[in-house]
């Protein structure tokens, strides 16, 4: 099966884009009202984590929240139950994409991955400029297994209208995900263009990056920003035939820019 879909991937960069810009300026929402981030992303995204090939795609990018209890980001909806001196904890609902296998010949006679819903649980952690969060999710359907993420942020720049943050994350993947995202089983194999090999992937931290975003604000209302998120696979992931075949590479980028409104 295939690994994260384009969606996927945008919503992870888009995500890390909205948390940037609320360690540059954290009082940007009236925390007691409901308030939302509508806007367009444009970018370079890989075919799929560990594609060597490039698309240009243009997509949404929402940010909606209830006072400081609910939120939706992207494909993923959380909801403080519990919150104290800066930490917050509570559950998640995130909406996993799924893709075909049209999206890359790498991908050809691998078979379509289903979307899917991953339920979990996430803990963050601010003060001033830092930001530490951690999540944990479980696919409920298509193989996904636990996902395990931990992310660390800071604003590392702010003059007048322009500021910046930089964000690393760590990402784990149960056997069960691990497979599904990067292995090939003897059917695939005998089915794939490519010729693959089976491979039996095993758990354990598929990737690291670090993002760094850029955000200005043009009017009271509109924000313009820019990410450049540069990514390593690792372990299985990085061991891959999705990855070693020759049109595959550990190293991910994700370059973008957008606009965004708020209300």
């Amino acid at each position: 099966m295939q690994g994260l879909s384009l969606a996927d991937r945008f919503n992870n960069a888009i995500e890390a884009v909205q948390e940037g810009i609320d360690l540059i300026w954290p009082g940007d929402l009236d925390s007691e009202n409901m308030n939302a981030r509508i806007g367009i992303g444009m970018g370079w995204i890989p075919d799929y984590v560990g594609s060597d090939n490039y698309r240009f795609r243009a997509l949404p990018i929402l940010d909606i929240r209830y006072k400081e209890l609910w939120r939706l980001n992207g494909s993923k909806l959380t909801y403080t139950a519990f919150k104290t001196d800066g930490l917050e904890i509570g559950p998640l609902v995130n909406l996993h994409f799924g893709r075909k296998e049209s999206a890359n010949k790498a991908l050809t006679g691998l078979g379509n991955i289903g979307t899917t819903l991953d339920v979990g649980i996430f803990a963050r952690f601010k003060h001033e400029g830092l930001l530490v969060e951690t999540d944990v999710r479980r696919g409920i359907s298509e193989g996904q297994g636990t996902l395990a993420r931990l992310t660390a942020a800071h604003g590392i720049y702010q003059n007048g209208n322009f500021g910046a943050s930089l964000a690393v994350r760590l990402q784990y993947l149960s056997q069960k995900g691990m497979q599904t995202n990067y292995g090939i089983t003897q059917e695939q194999a005998d089915a794939s263009r490519a010729g693959y090999d089976p491979f039996r992937a095993s758990a354990g931290v598929s990737d690291v990056s670090a993002n760094i975003i850029g955000a200005y604000r043009l009017t009271d209302k509109a924000r313009l920003m820019s990410l450049v998120s540069v990514g390593h696979l690792l372990g299985d992931a990085a061991d891959s035939p999705l990855v070693t075949n020759g049109t595959g590479s550990p190293l991910q980028v994700i370059a973008g820019v957008g606009l965004m409104m708020q209300f």
